[in-house]
């Protein structure tokens, strides 16, 4: 695990030759560099919620600072909820980097409410692609348990492809995104499902975790946001039995950790 003060640098600094390298930054946050871009995904880097009566307390310290970040060329925002949109995270991105905002419509109509300068940003219906340097992100609808206008991004670049589940639940448009795409890592949200605080889904069970990955056809899965809420943290050692007999690979990481797609 790299210091929290060091992963920016390393990320920045780390070449990428070919195919795309992933860094998970603790919770639903993680960062995806090609050989000529840098994505942040659903970036969460504020400070620390006190006390919650949804158990909603931040489990894990910030790896990331946004004043950390000299580089971003493009962000993802899945959907509007502020661990995925979070103003005191973006605004700061916005200020020190050109980065471009790709971002699903709940994330863009909360941007529009906190004065967000709309012409840096594309808001992604589903359908939609965009295309930005070398990357390729197209949109698919999602099945958050709360927005009903929140993304799943498909991204593609220098021969790799990455599925970004946001806090998707279990859905057919995963096993069709599977029939259109060669997934090469899913990274999808894994958390428990606490019925006795919230009594609705929220998060993917293990078992249905491994079952979107199965769908997607995915080489590899990435199980995170399981470590970040203080009453809703799950084990992601709990995938592996549900993925026997599969040819999907789990990738279990510390954050501030990374690795190639």
């Amino acid at each position: 695990m790299n210091d929290r003060h060091d992963v920016v640098q390393n990320l920045e600094a780390t070449p990428v030759q070919s195919g795309l390298r992933l860094w998970w930054l603790g919770g639903p946050s993680y960062a995806l560099k090609s050989p000529s871009s840098i994505v942040y995904v659903d970036p969460y880097h504020s400070g620390p919620r006190a006390d919650d009566p949804q158990g909603f307390i931040r489990a894990i310290p910030n790896y990331v600072l946004p004043q950390d970040i000299n580089r971003a060329d493009l962000v993802l925002s899945t959907h509007d909820h502020t661990d995925h949109c979070d103003p005191t995270t973006i605004n700061p991105i916005a200020e020190r980097t050109q980065s471009l905002f790709a971002v699903a419509p709940s994330s863009a109509a909360l941007m529009r409410g906190w004065g967000f300068d709309m012409d840096r940003a594309r808001t992604m219906t589903p359908g939609s692609t965009l295309q930005h340097g070398d990357i390729t992100l197209s949109a698919f609808p999602s099945n958050d348990w709360e927005d009903e206008d929140a993304a799943i991004f498909v991204l593609e670049a220098d021969g790799k492809t990455v599925l970004i589940g946001g806090d998707t639940l279990y859905t057919e448009t995963l096993a069709d995104i599977g029939r259109r795409y060669k997934i090469d890592l899913a990274v999808l949200a894994l958390a428990r499902n606490r019925r006795d605080i919230i009594d609705k889904p929220l998060y993917l069970t293990p078992e249905e975790l491994a079952q979107a990955a199965r769908d997607l056809g995915a080489k590899r899965v990435l199980p995170i946001h399981w470590d970040i809420w203080l009453a809703w943290q799950e084990d992601p050692h709990q995938v592996l039995p549900h993925l026997k007999d599969s040819s999907v690979e789990l990738v279990i990481l510390a954050q501030g950790d990374s690795l190639a797609v």
